[in-house]
């Protein structure tokens, strides 16, 4: 299956751009304020919900001021054992264990099963089978086999991001055209060099689609984990917020999850338009 590059990629707020006039639609100061005009909207009714009208009790919610006032503490004093900050390093040790496993194992088995047949045909049904056991499910498992660690929570991590990694990296391979191929096989081409130097190029850039979900799902598989079994993390600090009848304590722990998770993504971003500079959406699009 062909990938037809002569119409106008969208980027993912659906924005169109005109590759022929070499033209690209960049994020624009109305997006900015557009922007920072939602966010703001947000945290006036979210005050006036709790600190003016009361309509929802502090018991359940906190107000921003409240928000921002345990946040910095938490920042300065230990709270179960550690800082935020602690906290927070202890989440991404995690999720980087578990999705750089998932990285490295995932896309070269998504390219095995791509690229060679047999392997496809011996792989997919007890793929198939494993991918759509969710990841919390084998939390037990990976208690019993690593205790409550930082080994436990990775696996699930693994579990979450793995999946992704190859059937993203299977499609992205098997999309590439096959005229390509064929053209470098006609001139002499191993088949090896071949999928190294043509093929993986131009998957290159869907195949950075899919680490970038794994890292959403893995990211969200932890916390998941760290609520269960977690000693110290993000998911654990939420868990004794609840214990501790503590809103806020649970409030800041669910921002700063949403906050670390949107700038991994932009991060992300980032170093696939470094990685891929040839890819055309992005080029566009000015990402």
């Amino acid at each position: 299956m062909a990938i037809n590059f002569d119409q106008q990629p969208a980027n993912s707020d659906g924005l169109q751009s005109d590759v022929d006039t070499g033209q690209s639609v960049r994020p624009s100061a109305g997006r900015i304020t557009y922007g920072a005009a939602s966010l703001g909207t947000v945290v006036v009714i979210w005050l006036l919900l709790t600190s003016v009208t009361g309509v929802i009790a502090p018991e359940t919610f906190p107000s921003p001021i409240k928000l921002a006032e345990r946040f910095f503490d938490m920042l300065r004093a230990p709270y179960s054992g550690e800082t935020l900050l602690g906290h927070v390093l202890m989440s991404l040790t995690r999720w980087a264990l578990g999705l750089l496993t998932a990285v490295v194992v995932g896309v070269p088995v998504g390219i095995a099963l791509a690229w060679i047949p047999v392997v496809r045909a011996a792989v997919t049904p007890v793929f198939e089978l494993l991918r759509y056991i969710p990841p919390f499910a084998w939390i037990p498992i990976a208690v019993l086999a690593f205790g409550a660690s930082t080994e436990a929570q990775a696996a699930v991590v693994f579990v979450a991001a793995f999946p992704v990694c190859v059937i993203n990296t299977q499609t992205s391979v098997s999309l590439v055209d096959p005229i390509f191929e064929r053209a470098a096989l006609t001139l002499g081409s191993k088949q090896l060099r071949t999928l190294r130097s043509v093929v993986l190029p131009d998957a290159l850039p869907l195949i950075f689609t899919g680490v970038r979900t794994a890292m959403s799902n893995g990211w969200m598989a932890l916390v998941g984990a760290e609520l269960v079994v977690g000693k110290e993390g993000l998911g654990f600090l939420i868990a004794q917020g609840q214990i501790n009848n503590s809103p806020a304590t649970i409030v800041v722990g669910m921002v700063s999850i949403g906050m670390i998770g949107f700038l991994i993504d932009v991060v992300m971003q980032k170093v696939q338009r470094l990685v891929t500079p040839w890819n055309p959406v992005l080029r566009a699009v000015g990402k």
